[in-house]
């Protein structure tokens, strides 16, 4: 049976806020796949001036530092993305999180953490439903088989749609596109070389993705990778437009491209973790 038995998980809020019935509603699900749960004491403190924060910014990154060198817990799990996650990059001090192994759980504004995270060889990524979709997709076995194999670091073999390319093979690093795009430049971004890149997002248009993708691309992101895995568009027009984008991105970059996996602003939602190897094949049309 698949249990979080004998884990501790802090939830924690370094991004946005979320309200009290969704944390302890993921809180009781994480709970019922035998996890010890804490809730930080800063989840709902807010922030009077810029109320898209959890809580002003030396309060997220002191609780996240906090609880990442705690070795009670076994796995950070963030509540929501939203934004916030940049704003607090600067005030981790990185040197004393290498090589830690706590695992941080989530996705979207969360990419923020993880690419530093590997930029700076602290801890380990895992891309997974936060709160309102643990609670969403509680009863989906899939979505949970992927969620362990993941955690467990089990190498994931998958058929996607293929838009340049027949195979791929490397260590994942899931994460947001625009997210990613905002890292450029800054020392928070990771060497992708080898990976397995895989980006997923929602609410922009398709030109905004084709931008967001160019400046990766002109930033010589993807000129080291071993291939790139699109997941899902949410709210970001039509899927021809956005494959059409996709399709042109790919004419510009040397690695196997392919598209349409679980991960994403919808569910389901298939977990990836930092730790897996992926394998990626043509899906059979």
């Amino acid at each position: 049976m698949l249990s979080f038995s004998g884990k501790t998980i802090a939830i924690a809020a370094p991004a946005g806020s979320a309200d009290k019935e969704t944390v302890f509603s993921g809180a009781a699900v994480l709970e019922t796949l035998g996890a010890s749960v804490e809730i930080l004491p800063h989840v709902f403190a807010g922030n009077p001036d810029l109320k898209y924060l959890a809580a002003p910014d030396h309060l997220r990154a002191g609780e996240f530092v906090k609880a990442f060198l705690d070795e009670k817990y076994d796995i950070i799990w963030c509540v929501r993305g939203g934004y916030g996650c940049m704003r607090i990059l600067e005030h981790i001090p990185w040197e004393k999180l290498r090589h830690n192994p706590t695992v941080v759980a989530g996705f979207s504004d969360i990419t923020a953490l993880h690419w530093a995270m590997s930029a700076n060889n602290a801890g380990k990524i895992l891309t997974a439903p936060m709160m309102k979709f643990l609670m969403e997709q509680s009863g989906d076995e899939t979505a949970l088989k992927y969620l362990f194999s993941a955690i467990e670091g089990v190498t994931l073999h998958i058929e996607a749609e293929s838009i340049q390319g027949e195979y791929a093979c490397g260590k994942v690093l899931p994460g947001n596109l625009c997210v990613a795009a905002a890292l450029c430049g800054t020392k928070y971004f990771p060497d992708l070389s080898g990976k397995i890149v895989a980006l997923e997002d929602v609410g922009e248009a398709p030109y905004r993705i084709d931008r967001m993708l160019t400046q990766l691309r002109l930033n010589g992101a993807f000129e080291k990778c071993s291939g790139i895995l699109f997941g899902k568009f949410t709210d970001c027009g039509k899927v021809e437009e956005i494959k059409a984008v996709l399709r042109d991105f790919a004419q510009k970059v040397s690695c196997p491209v392919f598209y349409g996996f679980h991960f994403g602003h919808e569910l389901p939602f298939y977990s990836l973790s930092g730790e897996q190897i992926l394998q990626i094949s043509c899906k059979k049309m």
